[in-house]
């Protein structure tokens, strides 16, 4: 290997290395980079020198960022992502690339490497389902989420989403027009420092989507998916690592059809005790944070063992837990007040860093 090859992160067997030294990801999720990056509107690249020199200090060596944001044919979306990148199928928004190209070249005088997403399963930055709408001229049917204005949550069916989302797996103009996206970004040339993105040794990875969900009945769409789009990214920058953006939340089964791909080099896992109904977040004793704790240490051990079984290298991209939750500190919102501590998070934290 070259020393320039050698400045990339690279897979050996279980565990990952650059400039010849093992590489251990200590990361953070940044995924409101390229919208702080951009020079204007809401740009706020002072906030971002702050931030990235806080968790520099930190050992923070890896942001999770987002390069795809969509906007709705049908007006404004709600809580999404605004400016989004792309306006239409293949219209995008400069100055937001602008901004991404900016905080790509911050990255190596923070010592950082960058995770970045192309995709998006969930609404908050237009995502699969405004693939699906676009390519169907259909509204999406949001599922139940918070209203701001009314203070009331509110919105459709999470099934109904499931299944609406799941067609960008298979939708013929969904996928032209996401593979087209890819091949925009691995092939963009940094306006700032003058280097293609596919050639960049400060991206770690590229991450197909976040959270691709494993769907009932459309398991052999996701596992095509997920193998000609690992296949695109591999022979556009083949010196970069793909990850999947998997949660893992579904068994050995579903992980090993996300992960199986020859050029998926990196899996992912998430966890989330709250979302994934393990976590009574209005309940201050110990039992609720101590069962969730509990299903972490088993989640974590098993995507290990499976990922051992595929000989690939594996990340928790995400895990996370309110604030203290118990109508002390203002309300039934407590969990989004400064005010509130973090008792229970702490615990979890600590407990995820041992594990």
């Amino acid at each position: 290997m070259t020393a320039q090859n050698a400045q990339f992160v690279t897979a050996h067997n279980t565990h990952l290395e650059r400039n010849h030294h093992t590489f251990v990801v200590r990361g953070a999720n940044y995924w409101q980079a390229m919208n702080l990056g951009m020079s204007s509107g809401p740009g706020n690249r002072s906030r971002v020198l702050h931030d990235l020199q806080q968790l520099s200090s930190m050992g923070i060596n890896t942001l999770r960022i987002l390069a795809a944001s969509e906007a709705s044919q049908f007006g404004q979306a709600p809580d999404r992502i605004r400016p989004e990148l792309t306006q239409s199928p293949g219209i995008y928004n400069n100055d937001v690339w602008e901004g991404l190209d900016w905080i790509l070249a911050q990255l190596p005088h923070f010592n950082m490497t960058a995770c970045i997403s192309v995709g998006n399963f969930w609404t908050w930055s237009g995502g699969a389902p405004q693939y699906v709408s676009w390519a169907t001229s259909t509204r999406i049917p949001y599922p139940v989420q918070w209203d701001h204005k009314h203070k009331v949550f509110s919105g459709g069916d999470y099934d109904e989403f499931l299944t609406y989302t799941a067609h960008f797996y298979n939708n013929t103009h969904a996928q032209k027009w996401y593979r087209t996206h890819i091949r925009r970004v691995l092939t963009r040339t940094n306006s700032v420092t003058n280097v293609p993105y596919r050639r960049d040794p400060n991206i770690m990875a590229w991450e197909l989507m976040n959270e691709p969900q494993y769907i009932r009945g459309y398991e052999l769409e996701l596992a095509k998916w997920i193998d000609d789009s690992a296949r695109l990214v591999h022979a556009l920058a083949p010196m970069h690592l793909v990850t999947s953006g998997a949660e893992s939340k579904n068994g050995a089964h579903a992980f090993k059809l996300m992960h199986a791909s020859p050029y998926v080099t990196l899996a992912s896992c998430h966890f989330w005790p709250l979302n994934w109904g393990y976590y009574n977040a209005t309940d201050p004793t110990i039992h609720s944070i101590q069962e969730s704790i509990s299903k972490m240490q088993v989640f974590v051990r098993n995507n290990a063992q499976w990922t051992c079984e595929l000989n690939k290298p594996t990340v928790l991209f995400e895990f996370g837990l309110m604030r203290d939750n118990w109508g002390k500190w203002g309300g039934p919102l407590d969990a989004y007040n400064p005010r509130a501590p973090v008792t229970h998070r702490d615990m979890f934290y600590q407990a995820v860093y041992k594990e």
